[in-house]
């Protein structure tokens, strides 16, 4: 799934493995990074128009992107860009992976 695939690129980990991973809903740990802020990088993720969840489900710190309805590519894209942009902004970039 390019989702998947490009938010693990920015740094960020899948809260579940890939088995057992939903089709509507995917959850990523927060980034071990001392200049990562979620309250921060909620707000500046959508003042960009990108909505993510926080992660009520357990008590490890994670939040939530919603992946039902209708999503193209370019939603995808938008979305990886801006935790690219949000990140390199809060100077949080952690671990960026090249594409394989």
């Amino acid at each position: 799934m390019a989702l998947m695939r490009g938010v693990a690129e920015t740094g960020f980990e899948a809260y579940l493995a890939p088995e057992d991973q939903s089709s509507v809903i995917a959850a990523f740990r927060y980034p071990k990074h001392p200049a990562f802020q979620f309250e921060a990088f909620y707000g500046r993720l959508s003042e960009l128009g990108i909505v993510i969840y926080p992660g009520k489900l357990t008590t490890e710190p994670c939040f939530r992107v919603g992946t039902v309805g209708r999503l193209s590519p370019p939603d995808i894209d938008a979305l990886l860009a801006a935790l690219r942009q949000v990140l390199e902004e809060m100077e949080a970039v952690c671990g960026v992976r090249a594409a394989s």
